[in-house]
Parts: structure tokens; sequence; C-alpha cells
């Protein structure tokens, strides 16, 4: 704790003023009296304030510890709060100002309250983190009056420290809300996707033919079909470009890489329920992390700890790297599913090349964070030289896009794009569409 040196409040300023302004306007009819009484006021006014501020409370009158819940959820709100107790035998009338990680929005983490003797008071304050990582929190300042009110001291309560930031956890709700709708439809359609034996059960009208079992049927003297289920123990794995593609800042303050690494949490849990494991590949410039794949519940925190690190660099990424060390640790075959952007037609060529040899042994899907700026500006009529330029660029971008998305899919790889609210439920409902069909 560090205790600052005493300094004068607003009040001091206002008696000085008070006390001298009435005597600075007799000073012309007592002369030099009037200018005595003026510098008497003031000094007994310094005075008063010097004996306040050896009064006033030091910093072991006060404790305080602060609260919150970790992991932070990057771009939502969290809850922090501040405890504090009085442990002096006078009332303390004190201003408090947490102080939150500069990437963050803070409201309501500066108070100023009046603590009786033995008190405590819980102090409370949403906080929302603008990136994911390692964000640090400084002390708690504390300025404490005299109790003249004449005087203030003020002092640091040491609470820094540093807090991790996961990615969005509303995306996995989000992602539930998609599985379940997802396998409501499968219901509709009947209980014959998958490709592992589940159960036997009785024909019901509508069931595929194909999936009776004739055995059981003629044992029970009724229809009987198989039922069948996902495979399980299968693996998923997810790359992220962290160069430059996934480095644009879209209109909702957050990178396209933020909601990629949303999509991928949110696809490694689904993957983590249905009995799959996933692993995960970060790469720019060169492969940076790589998280082999792993099942449960141990599985998904590793993946979760390698990716709210994940960070966009503005650097050429090298696909043929990341698919190198895919190819050296994955021999089986897998999903894979690669985050990254087909804005750039250089790239995308480079990009298809590589992918068609990979497509040879895995199942690979491409997923793209739509920009719906470009989309906008494409479809919107011009009304000047300027935004009739502005069109025909975002026209060039989309078509070179489409020319990229059916070269890659002629070349087996599956292409998705999907607007950044809306890519968590693309991505799960690929998952849960190559389950259900056994493409793996």
């Amino acid at each position: 704790m560090a205790t600052g040196i005493p300094s004068p409040t607003p009040r001091t300023a206002l008696l000085l003023a008070l006390g001298a302004i009435p005597a600075l306007a007799a000073a012309g009819a007592l002369g030099g009296l009037g200018i005595a009484l003026a510098l008497a006021l003031d000094a007994a006014v310094l005075l008063l304030a010097v004996a306040d501020a050896v009064l006033a409370p030091r910093p072991g009158a006060l404790t305080a510890t602060r609260a919150l819940r970790e992991p932070l959820s990057a771009f939502a709100p969290n809850g922090v709060t501040l405890t504090v107790a009085n442990r002096a035998r006078r009332t303390l009338h004190v201003t408090l100002a947490d102080a939150p990680p500069a990437e963050a929005r803070a409201a309501g983490h500066r108070r100023t309250i009046a603590l009786a003797p033995g008190a405590s008071a819980t102090l409370a304050y949403e906080l929302v983190p603008l990136r994911r990582g390692a964000l640090a929190f400084d002390d708690l300042h504390v300025r404490a009056r005299g109790p003249l009110g004449l005087a203030a001291v003020q002092w640091r309560v040491p609470l820094a420290r540093t807090v991790a930031v996961y990615p969005d956890l509303r995306g996995l709700a989000a992602a539930a809300g998609a599985e379940r709708l997802e396998e409501g439809r499968a219901r509709t359609r009947g209980h014959h996707e998958g490709r592992e034996f589940s159960a036997l059960r009785p024909y019901h009208p509508g069931d595929d033919v194909r999936g009776m079992d004739w055995k059981a049927t003629a044992r029970r003297g009724a229809p009987v079909v198989r039922e069948w289920q996902p495979e399980r123990n299968q693996t998923v794995w997810l790359l992220l470009d962290c160069g430059r593609h996934l480095s644009a800042r879209l209109a909702d303050g957050r990178t396209k890489l933020d909601h990629a690494v949303d999509a991928a949490l949110a696809l490694a849990r689904a993957a983590a329920l249905r009995g799959d494991r996933a692993g995960a590949i970060l790469f720019g410039a060169e492969p940076t992390r790589v998280i082999l794949p792993a099942a449960g519940r141990a599985g998904l925190a590793a993946l979760a700890g390698a990716l709210h690190l994940a960070e966009a660099r503005v650097e050429e990424s090298d696909f043929g790297a990341a698919f190198d060390v895919l190819e050296a640790r994955q021999r089986r075959r897998a999903l894979v599913l690669l985050f990254t952007d087909l804005s750039d037609p250089d790239t995308s060529a480079a990009l298809r090349a590589r992918a068609a040899l990979l497509a040879r042994r895995h199942l690979v899907a491409l997923l793209a964070v739509a920009d719906s700026e470009i989309a906008d500006a494409a479809a919107a009529r011009p009304a000047g030289a300027e935004e009739a330029f502005a069109r025909v660029a975002a026209e060039r971008i989309l078509a070179d896009r489409d020319r990229a998305a059916a070269a890659l899919a002629a070349a087996g790889v599956h292409v998705e794009s999907a607007p950044a609210r809306g890519l968590v439920a693309a991505v799960v409902r690929r998952y849960l569409e190559v389950k259900r069909r056994g493409e793996l």
C-alpha cells in the first residue's frame, strides 16, 4: 500500500475564498488591518486543514477484495464485485476507483461511500473485455477525507492481477440451440441416420424398409427395424488462419478471427458431447500452436485454453505448412475444418492446390466469415461516382470469392460462408450433417 501526500479538498479552497473575500473588501476601509485579518483567516483554515490531514485515515483503516468469475467472457458483460471493510474506530468517507483493464469497457467502478466503524460494503460493476487473452487489473485507488473534510489522503490497495479472457461463451448457447434444431429435424426424417448400430425397435409407418431386421421380425412375429446412430470416437481438426485474412475488424468491433474462435469452440463442444476427439492448429506465416485431438472435458478445456490466446497478425498465411503438420499427425480419415477467407485470388489458388491433395484422404470443409458491408456495397444503388466505384470493387471481390469457392468445391472441398452472427450455427450444422450421413 502506498500512501500519498495529503492534499486539500474543494471545501478548503471554498473556506479560504469565503474568508478572504470579505476581509479584502474591507481592506480599503481598514487598511493594513483588513489585509492582516484576511491572512489570519486563511492561516486558521490552513492550520485546520493540516490538523485534518494528520487525523485523516491511513491505509490500514480499509481492507478490500475483488471477486470475479474466471475465465471472463470476451465481448460480453462480466460481473466484478468489490468488498471493502472499515477497520477504523470512526466513520470513513472514501472515494473508491477500481482500475479495470484498459482493453475493456467498465461502468460503475468509481464510487463515493461512507462506512461506519466495523461496517463493510459490497460494490458491483460490469466489465466488457474487448479482446481475448490475458488482461491486467491494476490496484484499487482509495481517497479518504479527514474528519473535517478539509484534507484527503490517497493510497492504493494492492489488488493487481492478470485474468484470462476466453471466447464469448454465449456462442456455446447458440450452438446448443443449433444442435437441438438439427436433431429435431433428424427425428422428423426418421431414425435411420448414422452408421453405427444402436438398437432394435418396432416398425412405424413411414420407416425405410431397408432398415428392416428380417431375422428379428421372424422371431418376434412383428415388423422390427434397426436403429442407427452416428459413429463415435472420430477425429475433428480445427485449422484457424491467424494471418491477415481474418484480421479484418467488422462493424461489431470484433475481428473475423474472434468469430472463428467462437465457432471453433462451439464445434469442439458439440464433438465432445458426441464422443469425438477435437484438435486444432493455429497458424499464420508458420504453425504457432498444435493441440492434439482429445475427447471429453479435458480435451475441450485444452482447446479453450489455446483458442483464447489466438491472435490475428498482418502476415501472409502458409496453408501448406499447416496441412503438412496435419498430415504428419493424422493418418486416419478425419473431418478438417479450415477457418479462413477467400478474398485474395492468388491465395485462393494456392489454397485450392493444397486442399485438393488433403481432400483425397480427409473430409475437408472451409468456413468463411462473410463481410456484410461488402455485400451491402455490392447491392447498393450508387448516388455518385465514388459509390459507383465502391460497388464495382465490392462486386469484383464477391465474384472472386464465388470463383474460388466453385474451384474448391470441384476439388472436393465443401465451402460455406456465413455472416458473423450466424457462423456458430453454420459450423455446428455442418458437423451434425457429417455425423448424421456417416461421411467419415
